[in-house]
């Protein structure tokens, strides 16, 4: 008897794993169509996104890709060109500052009515693809700034503002572009603790003005190195000149080259107690062509879901060694993956510019944010004088932003 309830009890989990079998293939065989994907990557970057499509053709062999590479700086340009015929890229990973053109031009597609589960995705990302209430992209990967240090000057990196003045004293040198937005990682260090805890960004001139304060301060310092060029800054760490320089996520995987995996140490930003830095957040997005069809836009969304779910965002940390995943569930071992490991951690205390602030904000600081910036630091202007000032004009650039939208 027991002999044949056993038979029975295998005859019947054979038949499950059989129709589970047959459910996954008519799963694969409905996802069917052609796609064509544009991305600005480059070298390693590009092989990780190359290898992550192979995985997905694997899985769905009825699904044809074409992957372009197309130059960052092109690519939005040469989309809006493309679309407003009707052509182009059915989905195109870019930066997410570049939507705001193409959205008002009508040439991107909605994605508020699909049934999309975005619990993945870190919150503040959501920011950078939503705009006036409309989701027009899903996150994918991310840019932010760490503290590169030469391991060879440096035993332990700083964790405070105070301990970064010790390391000058030392005479270790510390570097940092000198622009405004280069330089912004340090505003959060001055906000309140229960500022530090919100979803999106506004700017407070006190807060920026105690910053540039310190920096006023710091600069008196030789050891203390602002400078204009980034790429001077770049290739002096990377010579092994510099015991500090704040780098931004992108450089790193070039600096692991230049300067020598052994000497290049990676850590977040120096910030206060309770209260860590906050470089900004720069997320690239997936944005999908309004002239595909219904149906390939779904075909899209689900290629953007396999790019984004949590095992090929780890794949992306860890070949890339540079971008930083947009899914808020991966976990990275800092035993296995230091430098991705802190990298990740970074990106969850970065500054996220939601898509209409950051659009605003960019006006203004294009056009005046560098100026008063350096007007302080060149002793021309105080802090406080400096900080009214900009809030003002950005004022203004938001009231002509939205008389615009009015016009339109």
């Amino acid at each position: 008897m027991y002999q044949r309830f056993g038979k029975i009890f295998l005859l019947a989990i054979l038949l499950l794993l059989s129709g589970c079998r047959n459910i996954a293939s008519e799963a694969k065989e409905k996802l069917q169509g052609r796609l064509l994907l544009w991305h600005p990557f480059q070298g390693k970057e590009a092989e990780t996104l190359k290898l992550i499509l192979d995985d997905y053709r694997e899985l769905y062999p009825q699904v044809k890709i074409v992957s372009e590479s197309v130059p960052e700086k092109e690519i939005a340009e040469q989309f809006q060109q493309q679309a407003q015929s009707g052509l182009g890229p059915d989905l195109m990973i870019s930066s997410y500052f570049t939507q705001i053109p193409l959205i008002r031009a009508g040439l991107l597609r909605p994605l508020t009515n699909y049934d999309l589960d975005l619990s993945n995705y870190l919150p503040r990302t959501i920011l950078q693809v939503t705009h006036q209430g409309n989701l027009y992209g899903l996150p994918f990967s991310l840019n932010t700034q760490v503290l590169c240090y030469n391991k060879t000057k440096v035993n332990q990196p700083p964790k405070t503002l105070p301990e970064i003045i010790k390391e000058l004293e030392l005479e270790r040198q510390f570097a940092l572009a000198s622009n405004f937005l280069d330089a912004f990682w340090g505003v959060q260090i001055f906000e309140s603790e229960s500022d530090t805890v919100k979803r999106d960004f506004v700017f407070n001139p006190s807060i920026w003005a105690a910053w540039l304060e310190w920096l006023q301060q710091a600069k008196k310092d030789p050891h203390f190195i602002l400078a204009d060029d980034p790429f001077t800054l770049h290739q002096a760490f990377a010579e092994g000149k510099l015991a500090y320089y704040v780098c931004k996520s992108e450089e790193i995987s070039e600096l692991k080259a230049t300067l020598g995996a052994d000497k290049l140490g990676i850590s977040t930003l120096p910030g206060a107690t309770n209260r860590p830095a906050g470089p900004l957040l720069l997320t690239r997005v997936v944005l999908f062509n309004r002239a595909s069809s219904p149906a390939t836009t779904q075909l899209a969304l689900e290629l953007a879901r396999f790019l984004t779910n949590g095992e090929q965002q780890t794949k992306l940390a860890i070949q890339t060694e540079s971008l930083i995943p947009a899914n808020s569930k991966v976990k990275l071992d800092r035993r296995l993956s230091p430098i991705q490991a802190v990298l990740f951690a970074q990106s969850k205390t970065a500054v996220a510019f939601s898509l209409d602030y950051r659009y605003q904000f960019e006006r203004a600081e294009r056009k005046y944010g560098n100026l008063f910036y350096n007007l302080v630091l060149e002793g021309v202007i105080t802090p406080k004088e400096a900080a009214l000032e900009l809030k003002q004009k950005m004022a203004q650039v938001r009231q002509r932003e939205a008389n615009q939208l009015e016009e339109e």
